[in-house]
């Protein structure tokens, strides 16, 4: 938007000059913008999930265990709250119920040992009336058709939670992803290039729980367990949370945990990224969001919305006083945003822009193009 609104209204340009001065109040310190997403039950459901079968299987917790189920009872405390007038469970506080997040609800109720609580349990059979109307595990495959980026991993935490037989979570070849990148694109794996962790992940915890009758493929996955966790290693980011996401985290951990892997180092930064991520909201309970933040995203979004700087051509109903969000800091941070080398988690060439700022972003073909404008916005129209 210009930064002058010729032939308006001086109440509508006073009206962008709010909003303006709004958007500019919401930097932090360093000029930039990081924004919060919203709390999820989708998220907070894999986040109790996988503190579970973390809390049940460790041998050595990184944190007290009565730490573990204080949080995972805080997050079941929410969960309850958010339930919809149908039975189901959304995937944000405002979303419509669907059924993977409502299968996923269940099964952290299920995990967290909730179920005996008769406000719980009311819950679960309002939900599984909410699943039986719309098809239950029919419904899931539905919905995702034959991409198995989603679906197996719902099914997985389900099979875990001991809520569906392990042979309804299709196998997944996780030997494939230890070939080098550059050959992804030649054997069709069954899910998208960022869903890897979690083909590894719980593929491998499928081969234990239902390992496959054919000798020769249960020996090259028999085999591949240990190059599959050593390339998870190398996957995960700083943070410990793939993508920054925290189902996709969640569902590595419960699955290497569930398959006695509880205490491998993945596990381990996981766990600790779904600890570091968790809202104490006390008397509400607790919650996860799906992301840590959309810093990247956020900002050239709202560079690209603030436009250039005023000048003597916006003409004369512009506020030149009013501050300018062009800071030198801002620059200096979304050019530091942009990835210099070869990405280890989808082999993107360098050059490129994530949705944020911190170790587990990846970037795309949505938010590079977003950087660039901003950048040019930065720049004046004149981007040299």
């Amino acid at each position: 938007m210009n930064q002058s609104i010729p032939n308006h209204s001086p109440a509508l340009q006073r009206a962008w000059e709010k909003v303006r001065q709004t958007l500019l109040d919401q930097r932090n310190l360093e000029g930039h913008w990081v924004g919060e997403l919203s709390s999820s039950a989708l998220a907070t459901a894999t986040a109790v999930s996988a503190l579970g079968q973390y809390r049940e299987h460790t041998a050595t917790p990184i944190v007290e265990v009565t730490t573990l189920s204080k949080m995972m009872a805080k997050g079941c405390h929410w969960l309850l709250a958010q339930q919809n007038g149908d039975g189901g469970w959304g995937d944000t506080e405002t979303s419509h119920s669907n059924v993977a997040t409502t299968m996923l609800v269940i099964a952290a109720f299920t995990i967290a040992g909730q179920t005996h609580q008769p406000r719980t349990a009311m819950a679960i059979e309002r939900a599984q009336a909410y699943l039986q109307e719309r098809g239950e595990l029919q419904a899931l495959r539905d919905r995702y058709g034959k991409d198995k980026t989603f679906a197996v991993p719902i099914l997985a935490n389900c099979a875990i939670a001991g809520l569906v037989p392990w042979k309804e979570v299709s196998a997944l070849p996780f030997e494939a992803a230890i070939v080098p990148q550059r050959f992804y694109r030649f054997i069709h794996l069954p899910v998208v290039s960022y869903a890897i962790p979690a083909l590894v992940a719980i593929g491998q915890v499928k081969f234990f729980r239902h390992p496959p009758w054919n000798p020769i493929t249960r020996n090259i996955r028999r085999f591949s367990v240990q190059p599959g966790l050593r390339l998870l290693k190398r996957m995960q980011p700083t943070s410990g949370g793939f993508l920054e996401a925290i189902p996709l985290t969640s569902f590595v951990a419960m699955s290497l945990a569930h398959s006695g892997r509880a205490d491998h180092p993945v596990v381990q930064k996981g766990i600790q990224f779904i600890l570091d991520s968790f809202r104490d909201q006390e008397e509400q309970g607790g919650t996860w969001p799906i992301d840590t933040n959309l810093a990247t995203w956020n900002t050239t979004l709202a560079v690209n919305a603030l436009g250039p700087p005023a000048t003597e051509a916006s003409g004369p109903t512009v506020n030149r006083t009013a501050p300018d969000h062009r800071s030198p800091q801002l620059l200096k941070w979304l050019l530091s945003c942009q990835f210099q080398e070869t990405h280890p988690f989808t082999g993107a060439a360098p050059g490129g822009w994530g949705w944020s700022d911190l170790s587990g972003a990846v970037p795309d073909a949505d938010d590079t193009p977003g950087a660039l404008l901003a950048i040019r916005q930065w720049l004046g129209q004149d981007p040299h």
